[in-house]
């Protein structure tokens, strides 16, 4: 199985993971966004991550284990919450 989730939600992925015992879940991270893209656009983000889907689609759980346990995602920037009613 592979998981992907965009770099925005990457962190969250990764954390679900974790609370739900699977810690070393392999997640790809293609660029976010995908919404409001051409076709063509989403096309070249599925390829850019095509060769590691790949691999983790065949390369033994152990070894994808050991590589993916922990990584975090490249953080985009800081989460600012903004007051809901303001």
């Amino acid at each position: 199985m592979a998981t992907v989730a965009t770099t925005e939600f990457a962190s969250l992925g990764r954390a679900e993971a974790e609370v739900l015992g699977v810690p070393t879940l392999p997640i790809v991270t293609p660029t976010h966004p995908m919404g409001g893209l051409k076709k063509e656009e989403v096309h070249a983000k599925a390829d850019s991550v095509l060769d590691e889907i790949v691999y983790v689609l065949t390369t033994p759980k152990e070894k994808l284990a050991k590589e993916y346990r922990g990584k975090a995602p490249e953080q985009k920037g800081t989460f600012k919450p903004k007051p809901l009613f303001a």
